[in-house]
């Protein structure tokens, strides 16, 4: 590894380290898994399994696997926030998805729980820009006015 830059060296370092998680990192990822089973389940009651759910679903898959690499690589030294977060976050992250909740709701306590599990860094960037990608695919807004 001494043909790489000291900055590829750290780079190296923080993607490739998979070091025994603490109980505490366990159990954000715990949380963060339940909360994105909750919003599959409900993609797959709402919505036919045709190519745009299909491709939802690869969105979001992405989404929980960056939100999990989020907590499992730390927070980044001199990490500034992107701007990717569009959605309204008003819930609290002790909220859990139920049965009768719409997608909007459920989405909103995704994004909550991303927001207070992971850490500040690259990782967590992605899940939420994932978890846009994801409610794009669904096209939201046509299956809001369909409800109507």
């Amino acid at each position: 590894m001494s043909h790489l830059s000291p900055e590829a060296q750290a780079l190296r370092e923080r993607i490739s380290r998979y070091t025994q998680p603490t109980q505490n990192e366990i159990d954000k990822i715990l949380k963060i898994e339940f909360e994105f089973i909750q919003l599959l389940d409900l993609i797959l009651r709402s919505h036919p399994l045709d190519a745009r759910t299909k491709e939802a679903l690869a969105r979001l898959e992405e989404s929980r696997i960056w939100a999990g690499l989020s907590v499992k690589r730390g927070q980044q030294e001199e990490y500034q926030k992107s701007d990717y977060l569009s959605f309204d976050h008003d819930i609290s992250s002790e909220d859990h998805l139920t049965k009768s909740q719409s997608l909007e709701p459920a989405f909103k306590v995704v994004l909550d729980t991303i927001l207070n599990r992971c850490l500040p860094n690259r990782e967590m960037d992605l899940a939420i820009a994932r978890l846009n990608d994801t409610k794009s695919a669904l096209n939201l807004e046509a299956y809001q006015l369909s409800l109507r």
